[in-house]
This record gives structure tokens, C-alpha cells and sequence, in this order.
């Protein structure tokens, strides 16, 4: 009997191995397949669900990210101060370019550029992927703008005198260009304005060319460059580094390469926003910020107005980022329209600096390191010039809210295409029923 019972106590150890090794191998593919569910509800399923999750918000959305951030370049004019020099990248047969006139500027050219120009009051913008650029009037189109101004000047000295003594006339100072072409496939053109919206068409506009770049879409409206002027520069030395400054007298820029070079240190759009997404991660902004507007009545109107109430997030806004962050924390503000609530650059760099002073009873922790120390001032400076840092959050932030409408169809202008006031009337009708 202590034999058999010995030889039966000796079989029950494989017998629990056995059930080990089949628990093992469910255990494994039970998470094989929660990984496969996974996997398929996050990058299947969606197209499915919806598709406007994967679909972008607007051709305007596309163009901006694919084709305006990459050719915008933007620098500081020197290490010793905050402003920055905005340029555009052209290039032969890829970008659209127009060249309008207004009250203050006019336009002249030689027979065969004439017809590239919008002269003030046509109903139409004429656009072209032709490489042309504006000057000052050389040669003899300079004695036509000689001409030109002494008529402006005339015509200003006669209203003057008809003026009476109480009236204040608006003082308008006239321009002259020369269309030319530069002969070249590919240059940069300096952008005084440096905005975050691109100029942007979508109605009474025709294309000179015949068919537009391929990158461009067959429908809707365009981003382009409106008279654009050549970037050029002069290299001048303080102490013993090397420096440059625009001078519209100066030298074109070469290259792309010497436009990014240590010297020159453009960076494009397109990277600092990449830059600014990160940083924006590293730094934990998305600890204490959401990036979502909720359908809620709170959210549209705290991120827009009450006439003009900002649209709900939806998916689509984000297609671009590498990383997405929601947040579900408001310690500090949403920030998903920040780029139209608070477009303005200097505020952002005061914000940064000091928070407690930007915004009163703000906790916001300051940011410093996002600036450099001015060398030539002597003891602590009241604000610091801004790197690489600011700049690359900064066009981060400007991208929040700015870009799922173009600017002509944009929600505070009233152009409301997903219907929020009415969801917000709805919304009200049902809170005063159910009260």
C-alpha cells in the first residue's frame, strides 16, 4: 500500500506542471490578443467609426502644415534682440504668388509682366507659379515712377488746399514697384508682416498658369505669397564676430544652405513647431493645460465669445502632431484656441518670463531658460532675449485654434459650419426646460 500510494504521490507533480503550462500559455495569448484589440480600436477602427477622425479639417489645414511651414523661415535679426525676420522660400513652378495693387502701392512692368498684375479694383486675384518678384523701378520704368510720385504729390497738395482748416487728412504714402523676374528657380522673399495666417484665396481668383503645383489640391482655395520683395542682406561686423542685417540694397541670399547656416541661423516652421511639440511634452505643459474645447456650453464660450463661440475639438485638428494631449487637468487654462485668443508675441514672452506679472494670482512656474541674458546689460535683466526655447513653443501655440477653418471661413468671423450657437441654443432651451 505505501508503495502504490508513493507511486501515485510521484504522479502529481507533472500533473500540476501541466495545468502551469497551459495557464501559461493562455495568460500569453490573452494579452496577444488584448494587444490585436488595441492596435485595431486605436489605427482600424477609427476609419471605420468615423472618418472625418482621419480626414484633415479643411484644406487650409492641409496647405499650411504641408506647404506654407515648410517654406517659412524665420531668424532673429541678432543675438542681441527679441525681433525676428520672417522669410519665405520660392520656388519656380512650385509656389503661388500674386501681385495686387492697393490705394498706397502701384505696380508697373514691362508688356510681357503686365498681365501677372491684380490692378486695384478688378474683381479678380491673379495668382501664378512663375517666379517673380517687386523691386525698385530700374532702368526706364524708373522715370515712369518718377512720374508717378509727382502726380500722387500734386493730387495730395490739392486736397490739402481744399481741406478746411478743422479737417485731418489721412496721410498716405504712396509706392511704386517693378514686377521683374529674377531669372532664377528658386529665392526669398522677406516678410515685413510675419503673421501667423498665410494670405489665403478661395474665391474670385484665377490660376495664370493653367493647372496649379501638384502638392496644391484641385479644389477650394490657395495659400500664396502676396508681393513679394527679395530678401537681401549685409554682413557687417561688431567686435569680432560677424553679423548681418536686411539691407533692400544688400546681396540675395545664395542658398537654402546659407540661409540655415550658423551664421544666418534660419529655422523653418515646419521645425520649431516639431521643436515646440516636444518641449511642450518635456516640459509638462500638458500636466496643468488641456488641449480640448468641450461640447459644453463653458468651454465654446470661454475659448471664443458668446456671439462667436469657438468650436468643439474634434480629432481631425490634431492629424499633424505626433503626439496628442487632451488632458483631462485644468490647473491652468485649455489652450486648444490659444492661437487665437492670445495671437500676440510680446504677451507670450512676458508670460513666460514671469507668469505672476503677465497674469495676477497666476502658479504658473517661470520659464527663464527659455531665454538668453542681453550682454550688454550689466546686473539682472528685466526680460531676457528669447531662444530657440520661446520660439519654437511660441509657433506651437500659434497653431492652436488657427488652423481648422481657413481665415475667410473662420468661426470669429462668424462663419459657424458645425452649427455651435445652435448647439449652445439647445443646450440652454433644454437647461430652462428642465429647471
Amino acid at each position: 500500500m505505501k508503495e502504490t500510494s508513493g507511486k501515485e504521490e510521484g504522479e502529481h507533480p507533472p500533473a500540476v506542471m501541466g495545468k502551469l503550462n497551459r495557464s501559461a500559455i493562455l495568460v500569453i495569448v490573452g494579452i496577444i490578443l488584448l494587444f490585436s484589440i488595441a492596435v485595431m480600436a486605436v489605427l482600424v477602427a477609427p476609419g471605420f467609426a468615423d472618418s472625418t477622425w482621419t480626414t484633415p479639417s479643411s484644406s487650409y489645414q492641409v496647405q499650411m502644415y504641408e506647404i506654407a511651414d515648410p517654406q517659412t523661415y524665420m531668424s532673429s535679426v541678432s543675438r542681441e534682440t527679441d525681433k525676428l525676420q520672417y522669410v519665405h522660400h520660392l520656388k519656380q513652378d512650385v509656389t503661388l504668388l500674386g501681385f495686387k495693387e492697393s490705394k498706397d502701392l502701384q505696380i508697373i512692368a514691362g508688356a510681357e509682366l503686365e498681365k501677372y498684375i491684380t490692378r486695384d479694383g478688378d474683381p479678380e486675384l491673379k495668382l501664378t507659379s512663375r517666379l517673380l518678384m517687386l523691386r525698385d523701378p530700374e532702368g526706364s520704368l524708373r522715370a515712369e515712377a518718377e512720374r508717378l510720385q509727382k502726380k500722387w504729390q500734386q493730387e495730395k497738395q490739392e486736397r490739402e488746399a481744399r481741406a478746411s482748416k478743422e479737417e485731418k487728412l489721412k496721410p498716405i504714402q504712396h509706392q511704386v514697384l517693378e514686377l521683374y523676374d529674377p531669372g532664377v528657380q528658386e529665392a526669398f522673399s522677406i516678410d515685413l508682416l510675419g503673421g501667423i495666417f498665410q494670405d489665403w484665396v478661395d474665391k474670385e481668383f484665377k490660376i495664370l498658369d493653367g493647372s496649379l503645383p501638384q502638392r496644391y489640391p484641385l479644389e477650394g482655395g490657395f495659400v500664396y505669397v502676396l508681393n513679394p520683395r527679395e530678401f537681401r542682406i549685409t554682413l557687417t561686423r561688431e567686435g569680432d564676430e560677424e553679423c548681418w542685417r536686411y539691407d533692400a540694397g544688400g546681396r540675395p541670399v545664395k542658398d537654402l544652405a546659407e540661409l540655415k547656416s550658423p551664421l544666418l541661423g534660419f529655422h523653418s516652421r515646419q521645425e520649431l513647431i516639431s521643436l515646440g511639440e516636444e518641449i511642450y511634452a518635456i516640459e509638462g505643459c500638458w500636466y496643468c493645460h488641456t488641449d480640448q474645447t468641450r461640447t459644453l456650453i463653458g468651454d465654446v464660450v470661454l475659448n471664443g465669445t458668446d456671439v462667436y463661440p469657438a468650436p468643439p475639438s474634434s480629432a481631425n485638428e490634431f492629424i499633424y502632431q505626433k503626439v496628442t494631449f487632451p488632458g483631462t487637468r485644468r490647473i491652468g487654462p485649455d489652450l486648444s484656441r490659444e492661437g487665437v485668443n492670445r495671437p500676440s508675441r510680446e504677451w507670450h514672452q512676458a508670460h513666460f518670463w514671469s507668469p505672476k506679472t503677465a497674469v495676477v494670482g497666476s502658479i504658473m512656474p517661470a520659464f527663464q531658460h527659455f531665454f538668453d541674458q542681453d550682454p550688454r546689460r550689466k546686473g539682472k535683466p528685466s526680460m531676457g532675449i528669447p531662444n530657440i526655447r520661446f520660439e519654437a513653443i511660441y509657433q506651437y501655440m500659434m497653431t492652436k485654434g488657427t488652423r481648422i477653418t481657413p481665415p475667410t471661413q473662420a468661426w470669429w468671423l462668424g462663419q459657424d459650419s458645425i452649427k455651435t450657437k445652435e448647439r449652445i441654443e439647445g443646450q440652454r432651451l433644454g437647461l430652462r426646460r428642465g429647471s
